[in-house]
């Protein structure tokens, strides 16, 4: 049997009403399993364990003294971000295997655990320690996310161009195509002719 797990209760899914009790009551000069029972109204024998889990974490000192972290995660701005780093520090050997473990499912946490305890694949322990550790991370904000491919860019489609277009105003001329009909004279006469196209030049075909 690995001599040393990392932080696991086996009551973990109590862990969101305890955080969520900690959060609404004042801090405490010691963390007792009497404040827990009286102020933060959790009776349970189950949420004993807890009080382990909270050193383990750092949010209580080895005199049971409540931390700055255990007050700081009490502000709703900065409980995600607080927790987050309680996590890293108290699973440092799953964190330097996979940087992004909270990403992991429960049973690719649990896969990892074993790997990493040396833990046989019956152990008991192990998936109370997965359950703990993925509730935390509930709990967690985690700045960065695993990168991800970015996608290629689709083409603008033609009706995106033109309102695009509109909407930032044509740049250069206008272009207007238009058909001319003329109704020419019975004349043999090639003066005649070139009066006309010449004067449809001018006045007509000309761009001004």
């Amino acid at each position: 049997m690995p001599a040393n797990y990392p932080p696991y209760v086996n009551a973990y899914g109590n862990i969101p009403k305890l955080f969520e009790a900690i959060k609404s009551a004042s801090v405490p000069p010691k963390f007792t399993n009497d404040f827990m029972q009286t102020v933060l109204g959790l009776k349970s024998t189950s949420y004993r364990a807890m009080i382990p889990l909270l050193k383990r974490l750092g949010f209580l000192d080895p005199g049971n003294v409540p931390t700055q972290a255990y007050r700081d995660f009490r502000d709703d701005a900065q409980s995600g971000a607080v927790m987050a780093k309680r996590i890293k520090d108290a699973y440092g050997d799953l964190y330097a295997a996979n940087e992004y473990a909270h990403k992991l499912n429960k049973d690719e946490v649990t896969s990892k655990l074993k790997t990493l305890t040396g833990a046989a694949a019956d152990d008991e322990i192990i998936p109370s320690v997965a359950g703990t550790f993925s509730n935390l991370v509930r709990l967690a904000k985690f700045d960065g996310a695993r990168p991800s491919a970015k996608k290629n860019a689709t083409p603008p489609s033609e009706d995106e161009e033109i309102q695009k277009k509109t909407e930032k105003g044509f740049s250069g001329r206008l272009g207007i195509s238009y058909t001319i009909n003329l109704n020419l004279p019975a004349t043999t006469e090639i003066e005649v002719f070139n009066v006309i196209f010449k004067s449809l030049k001018q006045n007509i075909l000309s761009e001004g």
